[in-house]
C-alpha cells in the first residue's frame, strides 16, 4: 500500500552480509505483522491542530514499517528493509524474480497475502480518517466553498467512502447508531438515512470540502454539466461510490426486518434487487446533501417528493445519454446499438444465473459505467424512444 524507502533502516542491522534474494516466510510473516500493527492506526491521542490526510496516510505507512522492523528483527540482519521494501514493490506489479523459492502455488498465496494487506491498509486509512472526525469536530479547517471539484479530490472522497461502507463499525452505526468506539460521542440520529448523511459530510470535511457545496458539485456532475463526466476513471469510480452507498443504506434500512424475516431453519429471506435506470442518474446522491441545523425536519419533506426527484433526474440523465448518442454518425450508432443488445443479453444472463440476495447486489454493484449507458440506450431504442 504504502512503502517508502527510508535511509536509517540501511543500517540497524550489518552483523551478516545482506541478501538480494528474500524469502518467501519473511514476506508472509511481514504481511500477517502489518495487519496487526494497522490494527492500531485508528487509536489516535494526540491530533495536530493542522489536521490534513497526509497525516493519516503517515500513520499507515508506520505501522506498515514497524512490521517491518519487527519481521526483519527474527532474521539477525540478513536482509536489509531497503531491499524487503524493492522486492515489495516489485511484487506488488506482478514481479516475482526476488523471492526465494517461490513456485505457482507459492506466488498465490503471497498474493492474496498482500491484497489482504492492502485491504487493511485501506481500512485503517478509512478508520483513521472516521474517528478523528467524529472526535474531534472542534478541528477548524478552511473548506473549500467555491472552486469546482477537482479529480484528485473527487477520486480520494469515493476511495474513502467505499472502503468506509465496508467497516463492520460504520455497518452497524449506520443499523441502529451503535457508537464506532467506546470513547467516541458523536451526534445521535433517528434514521439510517440521517447517520449516513453524517458519515458522508464527516469525510468531504475530512477531504477539504464544506459538504453542501460538494453536494451541489456532485450533483452538477451526474447531470452532465461538467468536464469531469468525459472521464471514465472517474465515472466508474463514482458509480461505484453511488452503488456502495445504497447498498449500505438499503442494508441498514432492512436490518429492523430481518428479524421478522428470519425463517425457522435460521437463514433470512433477502429483498430481490433489480437493475434500474437509477443507478446512473443523481437521484441516488441525494443522501450527498448532508444533515444541516435544520435538515431532520426538512428530511421528511424531501421524501415525500423523492419520486418527483427520480423521474426529473431519470429525465436528465435520459435525454443527455439520447442527445449523445443521435450526436453519433449512423455507422456509429449503429455499432453502439449492437454493443447495446450485446450489453443487455450479458446483462439479463448474469441477473438469471445470480441468486437473489447478497450475490446479486454483488453482481449491481459490479456495473461499470459504460455498460450502464448501453443498458439505457438499449431500453430507449427497444421502446421507440
Amino acid at each position: 500500500f504504502f512503502f517508502f524507502r527510508l535511509p536509517y533502516y540501511c543500517t540497524i542491522y550489518n552483523s551478516y552480509p545482506v541478501s538480494r534474494m528474500v524469502p518467501l516466510p519473511l514476506l508472509l510473516n511481514y504481511f500477517e505483522q502489518a495487519s496487526k500493527q494497522l490494527l492500531s492506526v485508528a487509536d489516535v491521542e494526540v491530533v495536530p491542530s493542522k489536521l490534513t490526510l497526509n497525516w493519516h496516510r503517515s500513520r499507515v505507512v508506520e505501522a506498515q514499517l514497524t512490521a517491518l522492523t519487527v519481521t526483519l528483527a527474527e532474521y539477525d540482519g540478513r536482509f536489509d528493509a531497503s531491499v524487503v521494501q524493492d522486492v515489495l514493490r516489485q511484487i506488488g506489479v506482478g514481479d516475482f524474480n526476488n523471492v526465494d523459492e517461490c513456485n505457482e502455488e507459492l506466488r498465490k498465496t503471497l498474493v492474496k497475502a498482500m491484497e489482504q494487506t492492502n485491504e487493511a491498509a485501506r481500512e485503517a486509512f478509512a478508520r483513521s480518517v472516521l474517528f478523528v472526525e467524529m472526535s474531534d469536530s472542534s478541528n477548524q479547517r478552511n473548506l473549500n466553498t467555491h472552486a469546482d471539484l477537482d479529480r484528485s479530490t473527487l477520486m480520494e472522497y469515493c476511495g474513502l467512502a467505499i472502503t468506509a461502507m465496508r467497516l463492520p463499525e460504520i455497518q452497524r452505526f449506520l443499523f441502529d447508531g451503535t457508537r464506532v468506539r467506546e470513547d467516541i460521542k458523536c451526534e445521535v440520529f433517528s434514521t439510517p438515512e440521517e447517520r449516513l448523511l453524517y458519515i458522508q459530510r464527516l469525510l468531504w470535511k475530512a477531504v477539504g470540502w464544506e459538504p453542501d457545496t460538494a453536494s451541489d458539485q456532485m450533483k452538477q456532475l451526474m447531470e452532465g454539466n461538467s468536464e469531469l463526466m468525459k472521464d471514465t476513471e472517474v465515472m466508474e469510480t463514482v458509480m461505484k461510490y453511488m452503488s456502495s452507498v445504497t447498498v449500505a443504506a438499503t442494508n441498514a434500512s432492512m436490518g429492523s426486518d430481518m428479524a421478522e424475516n428470519m425463517s425457522t431453519d435460521g437463514t433470512t429471506r433477502v429483498v430481490n434487487v433489480t437493475y434500474s435506470e437509477k443507478v446512473v442518474t443523481s437521484d441516488t446522491i441525494q443522501s450527498l446533501s448532508a444533515p444541516t441545523s435544520n435538515s431532520m425536519n426538512e428530511h421528511k419533506n424531501e421524501q415525500q417528493s423523492l419520486e418527483q426527484r427520480q423521474q426529473r433526474d431519470v429525465a436528465k440523465m435520459r435525454q443527455a445519454i439520447h442527445d449523445e448518442f443521435m450526436s453519433l454518425s449512423p455507422d456509429e450508432q449503429n455499432k453502439t446499438l449492437v454493443k447495446a443488445k450485446q450489453a443487455q443479453d450479458a446483462f439479463l444472463q448474469q441477473v438469471m444465473n445470480t441468486p437473489p440476495g447478497a450475490e446479486r447486489v454483488i453482481l449491481m454493484k459490479s456495473i461499470d459505467f459504460e455498460t450502464q449507458k448501453l443498458l439505457i440506450i438499449h431500453k430507449m431504442c427497444a421502446t421507440g424512444e
